[in-house]
Parts: C-alpha cells; sequence; structure tokens
C-alpha cells in the first residue's frame, strides 16, 4: 500500500472517531445556530428542503448510521455526519454540525445607552473590547448548569506578580467550570468532555451574539473559527485582543475522544 493511501486511511480514521455522535437515536436535539437550519429529504445539500427549523427548534433523532464516512461533511467550517431526525410531523435528514444537546445561551444582547464618547473614553473603550464575552459565558455556567459539588481552591502562596489562584468546581454534563486568577488579569474556563468539535465553535458564536460586544469583533471571533481545525495540537487562539482573549485547549486521550474546553481570559492593565 502506498505511502499516500495510509496516511489518507489515518486521517479518515481520526476524523471519525473525533466525530463519532455523542446522542443517541432517541435523543432530542436543539438548533444550535444562528441562521437555522434546514430539514431535507435525503442526504447532501443538493437535497429537496422540506422543512425550515430556527434556533433552538427541537429534533428527535431517527438514525445516525453510526457515522458513516459517507454522510461525514464539512460545511461552511463545521463539520458532522447527516443523519435523520423528526421535526415536528416531518421526517427528514438534518447535519448534526449544527445540532446539540447543550443547553442553548441567551443571544439577544443586553441594550446598551447609545451616547458620544470624548476620545478619551474612546480609548479606554477599545482596550476593554471583547469582555463582556466573559460574563456572558459566566452567566451561561450560572444560568444553565447546576453545581455538583463546593468549589475546590488551589493557591500558591506567593505575593506579587507571580501570584496565582484556581478555583476548580465540577458542574452538570459532567462538566468542570474552572476560574485562574492572577494580578495581571483572570480567565474563565469550560472544560467539556464528550462534546463534538462543532458544538464547541457554534457555543463561542453563540456566547458572543448574547454579548454586548460590537460587530466587527462578533464576525472577527466568527471567522477565526471557521477556520480552526479539529487537528490541530493542544491549544489554539481565537480572538487575542489587548485585553481580552478566547482560547480552545484541547487535552487528549489515546481511548476517547478528547476533551474540550474554552478558556476566556481578561487582563487588568
Amino acid at each position: 500500500m502506498q505511502l499516500k493511501t495510509i496516511i489518507l486511511l489515518l486521517f479518515l480514521a481520526n476524523t471519525c472517531l473525533a466525530q463519532r455522535p455523542n446522542y443517541q437515536v432517541g435523543d432530542t436535539l436543539k438548533v444550535f445556530t444562528l441562521g437555522g437550519l434546514k430539514l431535507r429529504e435525503g442526504i447532501g445539500l443538493s437535497s429537496k428542503v422540506i422543512g425550515s427549523m430556527k434556533l433552538g427548534s427541537k429534533v428527535v433523532v431517527l438514525d445516525h448510521f453510526e457515522a458513516a464516512q459517507k454522510h461525514f461533511q464539512t460545511i461552511e467550517g463545521f463539520s458532522g455526519h447527516w443523519i435523520q431526525v423528526q421535526y415536528d410531523t416531518l421526517i427528514g435528514y438534518a447535519f448534526d454540525g449544527f445540532l446539540s444537546a447543550l443547553p442553548l445561551p441567551n443571544t439577544t444582547p443586553v441594550k446598551r445607552e447609545i451616547r458620544k464618547r470624548t476620545l478619551e473614553e474612546l480609548e479606554e473603550y477599545n482596550r476593554y473590547r471583547g469582555q463582556p464575552m466573559y460574563w456572558a459565558l459566566d452567566k451561561y455556567i450560572k444560568t444553565e448548569f447546576q453545581t455538583i459539588c463546593d468549589p475546590v481552591e488551589y493557591h500558591n502562596g506567593m505575593i506579587g506578580e507571580s501570584e496565582e489562584s484556581l478555583v476548580i468546581q465540577k458542574i452538570t454534563m459532567d462538566f468542570t467550570r474552572i476560574g485562574h486568577g492572577g494580578l495581571e488579569g483572570y480567565s474563565l474556563e469550560l472544560l467539556m468532555p464528550n462534546i463534538r468539535f462543532s458544538e464547541i465553535k457554534n457555543l463561542i458564536i453563540l456566547l458572543a451574539k448574547g454579548s454586548e460586544i460590537d460587530n466587527e469583533i462578533f464576525e472577527e471571533v466568527k471567522t477565526n473559527l471557521k477556520n480552526l481545525s479539529e487537528q490541530n495540537w493542544y491549544r489554539q487562539e481565537i480572538l487575542d485582543l489587548e485585553l481580552f482573549g478566547i482560547s480552545l485547549k484541547k487535552y487528549p486521550n489515546d481511548k476517547t475522544p478528547p476533551k474540550w474546553s474554552i478558556e476566556f481570559g481578561c487582563g487588568t492593565n
């Protein structure tokens, strides 16, 4: 067997492993993308549309075809499988790259008072652009998940610029909330085992939409996420502003799909 063929087979095997469903026949999933999702008569984008589903619409999984490779596709940077579902009274096929069992974040931004800012105020505002996404993630965790146990706190015992703290707490869905703190900034991390890569991307987009960030940053987040690769190792930067950043971490495991976490970090000066 030629080397190119071996490499291709290994790539396909890894892709199938990473993309395998984290749901079962009979489970209820929600449309997890801002633009909604089409229900189709058959498999693929060329198949006839028989229904349109808005964000948050629920479908029941009828068959996921054991994640067959022929059902696998990447659409607009999101990878997944075509599966058979029931939506209301309709039965058809939907792309699971835009479906999830995760709680749906609030995508309606809080209305802000629009007023003319001085040059100094604009400069200060621009330094903290993006930080509303931190509070959106914090609210999402507190609103949609329940705590399983009391938080565990760690401190390195140092005083000064190297002082750091860590607060870890288990929450429902076997997720973990991790708070990082230090004199130069703080961050919030959500560790999520058994989550598909497409779900991570859509979750970040929905959180961004529900925060108070401006449209320029929102579009940058969407573009960077579409170009994000599941095959990259350990840590990827999604957004890197002066005093705010978003990163995606992958915790590999030889026997199971990787655990993903998203971290929203804020600088203080």
